[in-house]
Protein backbone atom coordinates (compact mmCIF):
# COMPACT_ATOMS: atom_id res chain seq x y z
CA UNK A 1 0.00 0.00 0.00
CA UNK A 2 1.13 3.38 -0.77
CA UNK A 3 1.89 5.59 1.74
CA UNK A 4 -0.17 9.50 1.93
CA UNK A 5 3.17 11.05 0.37
CA UNK A 6 3.12 8.65 -2.03
CA UNK A 7 -0.38 8.86 -3.10
CA UNK A 8 0.06 12.88 -3.15
CA UNK A 9 2.86 12.53 -5.13
CA UNK A 10 0.32 10.45 -7.65
CA UNK A 11 -2.37 13.17 -7.40
CA UNK A 12 0.10 15.76 -8.13
CA UNK A 13 1.78 13.97 -11.85
CA UNK A 14 -1.46 13.01 -12.62
CA UNK A 15 -2.46 16.74 -12.14
CA UNK A 16 0.54 17.79 -14.20
CA UNK A 17 0.52 15.66 -17.02
CA UNK A 18 -3.15 16.00 -18.15
CA UNK A 19 -2.99 19.72 -20.25
CA UNK A 20 -7.04 20.11 -19.21
CA UNK A 21 -6.27 19.70 -15.56
CA UNK A 22 -4.16 22.22 -15.89
CA UNK A 23 -5.65 25.01 -17.90
CA UNK A 24 -9.16 24.47 -15.70
CA UNK A 25 -6.91 24.94 -12.86
CA UNK A 26 -7.59 21.64 -10.61
CA UNK A 27 -5.76 21.27 -7.27
CA UNK A 28 -5.61 18.45 -5.14
CA UNK A 29 -6.87 19.62 -1.26
CA UNK A 30 -6.77 16.21 0.37
CA UNK A 31 -5.08 12.65 -0.70
CA UNK A 32 -5.27 9.79 0.83
CA UNK A 33 -6.20 6.06 0.39
CA UNK A 34 -9.87 6.62 1.74
CA UNK A 35 -9.99 9.23 -1.83
CA UNK A 36 -8.73 12.76 -3.24
CA UNK A 37 -10.47 16.22 -3.11
CA UNK A 38 -9.72 18.26 -6.22
CA UNK A 39 -10.87 21.66 -6.50
CA UNK A 40 -11.24 24.29 -9.49
CA UNK A 41 -10.93 27.99 -8.83
CA UNK A 42 -13.89 30.27 -10.68
CA UNK A 43 -12.82 31.40 -13.64
CA UNK A 44 -15.14 33.27 -15.99
CA UNK A 45 -14.16 31.56 -19.18
CA UNK A 46 -15.39 28.91 -17.66
CA UNK A 47 -19.20 30.27 -17.11
CA UNK A 48 -22.52 28.79 -17.99
CA UNK A 49 -23.50 32.25 -19.11
CA UNK A 50 -21.28 35.13 -19.51
CA UNK A 51 -22.14 36.74 -16.09
CA UNK A 52 -24.01 34.24 -14.38
CA UNK A 53 -20.86 33.44 -12.37
CA UNK A 54 -21.96 29.68 -12.39
CA UNK A 55 -19.21 27.27 -13.72
CA UNK A 56 -20.04 25.68 -16.85
CA UNK A 57 -21.43 21.80 -16.81
CA UNK A 58 -18.43 20.69 -18.52
CA UNK A 59 -15.91 22.10 -16.61
CA UNK A 60 -17.49 20.51 -13.63
CA UNK A 61 -18.12 17.04 -15.57
CA UNK A 62 -13.88 17.74 -16.44
CA UNK A 63 -13.41 17.69 -12.96
CA UNK A 64 -15.43 14.55 -11.68
CA UNK A 65 -13.71 12.37 -14.21
CA UNK A 66 -10.45 13.92 -13.36
CA UNK A 67 -10.96 12.90 -9.70
CA UNK A 68 -12.91 9.49 -10.33
CA UNK A 69 -9.68 8.82 -12.55
CA UNK A 70 -7.40 10.15 -9.89
CA UNK A 71 -9.57 7.75 -7.15
CA UNK A 72 -9.32 4.34 -9.13
CA UNK A 73 -5.08 5.37 -9.64
CA UNK A 74 -4.35 5.37 -6.01
CA UNK A 75 -6.91 2.62 -5.58
CA UNK A 76 -4.18 0.46 -6.95
CA UNK A 77 -1.18 -1.11 -5.52
CA UNK A 78 0.89 0.36 -8.00
CA UNK A 79 -0.05 3.66 -10.32
CA UNK A 80 -1.43 2.39 -13.50
CA UNK A 81 -3.14 4.20 -16.10
CA UNK A 82 -6.65 3.80 -16.30
CA UNK A 83 -9.31 5.29 -18.84
CA UNK A 84 -12.28 6.07 -18.32
CA UNK A 85 -14.98 3.46 -19.28
CA UNK A 86 -18.60 4.89 -18.31
CA UNK A 87 -19.29 8.02 -16.15
CA UNK A 88 -22.35 9.06 -15.01
CA UNK A 89 -22.90 12.48 -13.05
CA UNK A 90 -26.28 13.98 -11.78
CA UNK A 91 -26.49 17.34 -10.94
CA UNK A 92 -28.72 17.76 -8.41
CA UNK A 93 -28.42 21.93 -8.42
CA UNK A 94 -26.41 24.88 -9.22
CA UNK A 95 -23.43 25.64 -7.59
CA UNK A 96 -23.03 29.34 -6.08
CA UNK A 97 -21.41 31.49 -8.76
CA UNK A 98 -17.99 33.17 -8.36
CA UNK A 99 -16.85 30.15 -5.63
CA UNK A 100 -14.64 27.52 -6.57
CA UNK A 101 -15.84 23.79 -6.82
CA UNK A 102 -14.42 21.08 -4.98
CA UNK A 103 -14.49 16.97 -5.99
CA UNK A 104 -14.45 14.58 -3.51
CA UNK A 105 -13.77 10.77 -5.01
CA UNK A 106 -13.42 7.43 -3.87
CA UNK A 107 -12.73 3.81 -5.12
CA UNK A 108 -15.30 2.14 -4.02
CA UNK A 109 -14.23 -1.19 -5.29
CA UNK A 110 -11.56 -2.59 -7.92
CA UNK A 111 -11.58 -6.03 -9.67
CA UNK A 112 -8.34 -7.46 -11.97
CA UNK A 113 -10.09 -5.36 -14.46
CA UNK A 114 -12.24 -2.40 -13.48
CA UNK A 115 -12.21 0.47 -10.81
CA UNK A 116 -15.66 1.75 -9.41
CA UNK A 117 -15.52 5.18 -8.41
CA UNK A 118 -18.20 7.41 -6.90
CA UNK A 119 -18.22 11.12 -5.73
CA UNK A 120 -19.63 14.39 -5.10
CA UNK A 121 -19.01 18.34 -6.54
CA UNK A 122 -19.68 20.75 -3.54
CA UNK A 123 -18.31 23.80 -2.29
CA UNK A 124 -18.55 24.20 1.15
CA UNK A 125 -20.24 21.43 2.74
CA UNK A 126 -19.46 18.04 1.01
CA UNK A 127 -23.03 16.72 2.67
CA UNK A 128 -24.08 19.64 0.36
CA UNK A 129 -23.45 18.95 -3.26
CA UNK A 130 -24.48 19.97 -6.13
CA UNK A 131 -23.89 16.48 -8.11
CA UNK A 132 -22.76 13.42 -7.62
CA UNK A 133 -21.81 10.88 -10.04
CA UNK A 134 -20.07 7.01 -10.35
CA UNK A 135 -17.57 6.03 -13.11
CA UNK A 136 -16.39 3.22 -14.00
CA UNK A 137 -12.53 3.30 -15.25
CA UNK A 138 -10.02 -0.05 -17.31
CA UNK A 139 -7.18 -1.45 -15.60
CA UNK A 140 -4.54 -1.61 -18.22
CA UNK A 141 -1.78 -2.98 -16.46
CA UNK A 142 0.37 -0.18 -18.16
CA UNK A 143 2.86 0.98 -14.60
CA UNK A 144 4.85 3.82 -14.53
CA UNK A 145 7.92 1.66 -14.84
CA UNK A 146 6.46 0.30 -17.97
CA UNK A 147 5.91 4.05 -19.69
CA UNK A 148 9.43 4.81 -18.31
CA UNK A 149 11.15 1.47 -20.22
CA UNK A 150 8.95 2.58 -23.24
CA UNK A 151 10.45 6.16 -23.29
CA UNK A 152 13.54 4.84 -22.86
CA UNK A 153 13.79 2.71 -25.88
Amino acid sequence: MNTDEQLESIVQQFLHAIPYCRILGMVPEQTSSKGVVISMPFNEELEANPGSGIIHSGAITSLMDSAFGMAACIALPEYETCPTIDLRIDHLGLPDPFKPVRCFAEAYRVTKTVAFTRGVAYQDDRDEPFAHGVGTFMRTGRTLSDMAKELAK
